[in-house]
């Protein structure tokens, strides 16, 4: 036997490392193999394998592929980067029975990582995932038997073995599949022609995996545009790849200088996989995904769509609040769209759409999984057959400015004090602020407090980074601070 050295733990989403330390190709390639096992050999399908635009990216996918292929699976590359969505509609569109995709999401350069795809084309199942996670920390895996430790008659493992894996164009499909999903070109063709005239888009990838994608649809229906962060660049320069505030200064200056004197400017930023979304208005004001979130699933109700919508614990209330005054159930998961997505493809579901706080929102009749790119095009196409830009989208809704004050703060602690947080928080120890107006509590994923007024509080640390996140909201923005301020104040000591 061959003990393993380096114990493999999938997080929120999947697996991630420093590229050289805690992911190497080693790691990839077992992985790769417990996904192999667990599918039982060929006779389980196919595994499809995408990549994005990090360092070493490809050469990863490529020993994952290797690994897969020498082990009886067939196997199929992309032809180049794609966003993980596309990834997971190859998956589901090609009758695949997994996929692999080699990213690190939003996390910084010097990171790498992994995720699984399930056959319905979302992220795999948590039982799933820490059935290969038992597989790969397994006493008995030995990475050099692995690969022919299948029940794969000898010819079939041959052909493989062969032949290695295969490439395939990712990309021509799913474009093909969104346009028409979201009806954007008829939605193009139909436009007020003052308003087409005044759409101008900025699209903001990120140096990720979603270069090529928005202006590829753009320019073919001759959507003025403008690129920026659109080179590949596996340090991020200057940048976390995450559509968030803090990290879409260029962005929001951009939009600032161009877009005085027309609303119907807007900027659209994909992260590191583009599975996240982002927005920057005409003004330069930052559109986080809640706004983005309610702007969509309204729309969709206008449009006939009915039934159920799930959110994470972290999302803002404006989701309660439409499906409340429509009369649609609610469900609330634990962080990580897997979760969403488990809610989705249950027997019986009626849910049709599902989102995140850190901008993953998806539509289940698209895909059970997040997609920036998707999104991203519903935004414009409701913009264009409304005539309304995305402020006026947003107000409308409540008919009144939007109404809620949302601010997430990502604390970094040593491990001993966020341990030590934690345990205090369980034990109730903790100071919680304003303790005596706390009406509810709920600790399905960190540590959720409801306040009397509307407002709550959620601490929770990061299934994917040291870091200790703390979120806020309320109708006020000054409480909202002081939320943040006085959490802030309690962990530090100040």
């Amino acid at each position: 036997m061959i003990s393993v050295p380096i114990l493999i733990n999938f997080g929120t989403d999947g697996f991630r490392g420093i590229i050289g330390d805690n992911f190497t190709f080693k790691i990839v390639n077992r992985i790769s193999l417990s996904l192999g096992r667990y599918l039982k050999g060929a006779s389980r399908g196919t595994v499809a394998i995408g990549y994005d635009t990090r360092f070493l990216s490809k050469e990863f996918a490529i020993t994952a592929a290797e690994a897969l292929a020498s082990a009886g699976i067939r196997t199929i590359l992309s032809d180049n980067f794609c966003p993980s969505p596309v990834l997971s509609y190859f998956v589901k569109n090609k009758t695949c029975s997994a996929g692999i995709m080699i990213t690190a999401s939003h996390n910084p350069y010097m990171f790498n990582g992994l995720k699984f795809k399930s056959s319905f084309g979302g992220s795999m199942l948590e039982r799933d995932v820490k059935e290969i996670e038992r597989i790969a920390n397994g006493p008995d895996f030995d990475e050099e038997t692995a690969k022919i430790n299948y029940y794969v008659d000898s010819d079939t493992l041959k052909s493989y073995a062969d032949n290695g894996f295969e490439y395939a164009d990712f990309k021509s499909d799913y474009i093909k599949h969104i346009i028409e999903f979201t009806g954007f070109g008829d939605a193009i063709h139909d436009a007020d022609s003052n308003t087409l005239r005044r759409l101008d888009v900025t699209i903001d990838p990120m140096f990720g995996a979603g270069i090529g994608y928005l202006s590829d649809i753009l320019n073919r229906f001759s959507v003025k545009c403008d690129l920026i962060n659109e080179g590949v660049n596996p340090s991020f320069p200057g940048l976390n790849p995450e559509p968030i505030d803090n990290n879409l200064c260029k962005l929001k200056s951009f939009l600032k200088k161009k877009g005085a004197g027309n609303k119907f400017a807007l900027g659209l930023a994909t992260d590191g996989d583009a599975d996240r979304i982002g927005a920057v208005d005409f003004n330069g004001h930052f559109i986080d995904s809640h706004k983005i979130f309610s702007i969509i699933l309204n729309y969709l109700i206008k449009e006939g769509y009915s039934g159920s919508v799930v959110k994470t614990v972290s999302v803002s209330k404006s989701i309660d609040n439409i499906c409340k005054n429509h009369g649609l159930k609610l469900f609330e998961v634990p962080i990580g769209f897997k979760h969403i997505a488990a809610v989705m493809i249950k027997d019986g579901s009626d849910v049709f759409m599902g989102g995140e706080e850190s901008g993953g929102i998806g539509i289940t009749s698209h895909l059970p999984e997040r997609d920036g790119i998707l999104n991203a095009l519903m935004l414009l196409k409701i913009m264009l057959v409304s005539r309304k830009n995305i402020n006026e989208l947003l107000n409308d809704i409540f008919d009144e400015p939007y109404p809620y004050s949302y601010k997430r703060e990502d604390l970094h602690l040593p491990k001993k004090d966020k341990e030590s947080l934690i345990n205090d928080l369980n034990s109730g120890v903790f100071r919680v602020p304003f303790e005596k107006e706390v009406i509810s509590t709920n600790f399905m994923d960190g540590f959720k407090f409801e306040y009397q007024d509307d407002s709550w509080l959620l601490v929770r640390p990061s299934g994917t980074e040291p870091v200790l996140r703390v979120y806020a909201e309320s109708r006020d923005k000054k409480r909202t601070e002081l939320l943040i301020n006085m959490i802030k104040k309690e962990i530090y000591n100040l």
